[in-house]
């Protein structure tokens, strides 16, 4: 087995910290340029960039997305049953990690203490969701019905927060991120169906040569 394999355990923990710093950065932005008490359509450039970027880094999905994708990247090369346990861990991982370093990045900003109510809440729906969205991750991986559901996860998350719980309309950037996930959730039903179509069609030949 080669080192990358050997370390596949790291990937939860180091994309999970890297988000939760990035997520917290962005939604300070607005404190690092002096902004905070102007409305927030009022803000400049800058602050409205990062608005855009907050409204879909704060997102549930994304997160949710974050747990998917290295469940994704950990069982490559991985038996199926050896993908899941592996995606499991590293995405209860990763949402753990990302909220520990988002809370501890909040604390560099803020103050406060880092082991509160909200922390302890996370940490444990991170585990108890994580796990299973990084299962997700690596049935994506497997063919038919299975893994078309598993990639269809995501879309399907973002689609239903856009429709339930879309960004704050006091935002300028809340018609831009709708429509932004909307394109996003579109092009990645499309890119489903095509994965299906391409996998149907490489199947044909095999079952036609069976036949024969």
């Amino acid at each position: 087995m080669s080192s990358s394999g050997r370390l596949w355990w790291m990937v939860g923990p180091i994309v999970g910290m890297v988000w939760g710093v990035v997520d917290s950065v962005v939604n300070h932005v607005p404190v690092m340029l002096g902004e905070v008490g102007t409305a927030r359509a009022e803000r400049g450039v800058w602050s409205q960039v990062a608005e855009f970027a907050s409204l879909v880094l704060d997102a549930g999905w994304a997160w949710a997305a974050t747990a998917v994708l290295v469940g994704w990247l950990v069982s490559r090369h991985a038996r199926p049953a050896s993908g899941m346990l592996r995606g499991a861990l590293a995405g209860g991982l990763a949402l753990a990690f990302a909220t520990a370093a988002y809370y501890g990045a909040d604390v560099l900003f803020d103050g406060g203490a880092w082991w509160g109510m909200a922390t302890r809440y996370w940490l444990i729906g991170s585990v108890l969701l994580g796990s299973p969205l990084g299962v997700a991750g690596a049935l994506i991986r497997l063919p038919g019905p299975t893994g078309v559901v598993a990639a269809l996860v995501v879309p399907a998350g973002a689609a239903l927060q856009m429709a339930v719980l879309p960004p704050p309309p006091e935002s300028l950037m809340a018609e831009p991120v709708r429509w932004s996930i909307w394109i996003a959730v579109a092009v990645a039903t499309v890119l489903v169906a095509r994965g299906i179509h391409s996998r149907s069609a490489g199947a044909s030949p095999k079952v036609h040569r069976a036949a024969e």
